[in-house]
Parts: C-alpha cells; sequence; structure tokens
C-alpha cells in the first residue's frame, strides 16, 4: 500500500469525525502542498493546524490519488464480472 494512503488513512480514521469527509473537498492550495510533500517522498506531518482544520483536504488527497491511477482498482478486465 503506497505511503500516501496510509497516512492519510490513519489521518482520517483518528481526526476524520466529521461529517462528509470524502464529499466535501478541501482546499486546493492545502491539497496541492500535501501532494508536493508525498511527491516529493517526505512524510507530511498531518497533525499541523492546516491540515486539522482542513480535514477535507486529506480525504481530497485520498481521492486524487484514486482518480489518478493509470488503471483503475476494478480492472477493465472484470468490468463485465461487475456489471
Amino acid at each position: 500500500v503506497p505511503q500516501v494512503l496510509k497516512s492519510c488513512t490513519e489521518f482520517i480514521e483518528k481526526h476524520g469525525i466529521v461529517d462528509g469527509i470524502y464529499r466535501l473537498s478541501g482546499i486546493a492550495s492545502n491539497i496541492q502542498k500535501l501532494r508536493h510533500e508525498f511527491d516529493s517522498e517526505q512524510i507530511p506531518d498531518l497533525t499541523k493546524d492546516v491540515y486539522i482544520q482542513d480535514i477535507h483536504c486529506v480525504g481530497s488527497l485520498c481521492k486524487l490519488y484514486f482518480r489518478e491511477l493509470p488503471n483503475p482498482l476494478l480492472t477493465y478486465q472484470l468490468y463485465e464480472k461487475f456489471s
């Protein structure tokens, strides 16, 4: 499991007691800042006030990660079985 998913899910499980954690979007600049830190192979400190106050940016980063995968988690080969 990629580090970005491990870190984000652990943080959301610990601090994500809000409605619509994955439904609402975070602030774009916070999402890009998080993405840049993970892309540069650093593990950002998610307990900073900026991320605690905008916890939706962490959920948005998870969604962005899955959206940008070259192949979906439920692969094209399995699509007919699912439908």
